[in-house]
């Protein structure tokens, strides 16, 4: 997972430091409480390209409070064992890697190519004989004379106002809060914090799962600064 986020001159580190860790988490007193070690291991990997707590306690259906304490113990074997390493961590929790902007732009190509679209086969018998209608992604086709919608596929159909649904994107991936996103786009906070969980989960669901992974601790991020600074 790390090699398509840390910079290049870090994996050497990055492998050294994963072949060690069997034996660190063995015999560090950091690790004593934490078992099996296996789990520590294989969360490793994790640590290292800055994966916020909830996607590791979902992968390994963890609490919250386990997956941060494994993430921390691990942090604290890189400050004494590859103090660098760790400094390139810290330094993707506040930079966008490469493979996140290359993400952003394919999701939101996706996105405008899927609104913009005005051939769509038919979702009943697959005919290409359909025509757009409306304003909503609604298409007929002429051959079974049935209507669909090709956003129910990613059950976009039950987000509104589709013409607000990039500049959305823009601020979640600025990790903006649903406060912000109310006062610019004119979106209760409700209705935000509902698209924010939806395209969340549409980007994990078409790929970009390290774009989704971003946006949360983005989000996390600009919440807690917005809580100091309250």
């Amino acid at each position: 997972m790390y090699h398509a986020i840390l910079p290049n001159q870090y994996h050497h580190a990055a492998q050294r430091f994963l072949q060690q860790l069997p034996e660190l988490a063995t015999t560090s007193p950091l690790c004593r409480r934490l078992k099996p070690v296996s789990l520590l291991i294989d969360i490793a990997p994790f640590t290292l390209a800055a994966q916020p707590h909830s996607f590791i306690a979902a992968q390994f259906d963890l609490s919250p409070r386990a997956a941060r304490r494994r993430d921390n113990v691990i942090r604290q074997l890189l400050v004494l064992h590859e103090p660098d390493l760790y400094q390139a961590v810290l330094n993707l929790e506040q930079a966008t890697p490469d493979e996140v902007t290359r993400q952003a732009f394919a999701f939101k190509s996706w996105l405008s190519e899927l609104l913009s679209t005005s051939v769509m086969p038919c979702a009943y018998c697959a005919s290409l004989n359909t025509v757009r209608i409306g304003q909503r992604l609604n298409f007929r086709c002429k051959a079974c004379r049935r209507t669909f919608n090709p956003l129910k596929i990613y059950q976009l159909d039950k987000l509104s106002h589709c013409e607000l649904w990039l500049p959305f994107i823009d601020m979640l991936l600025q990790g903006e809060t649903c406060k912000t996103v109310n006062r610019q786009l004119g979106i209760n906070t409700a209705t935000a914090a509902k698209w924010q969980r939806y395209f969340l989960w549409i980007m994990s669901q078409q790929g970009f799962t390290l774009l989704a992974n971003h946006c949360r601790t983005l989000r996390r991020r600009h919440y807690r600064q917005t809580r100091v600074n309250g």
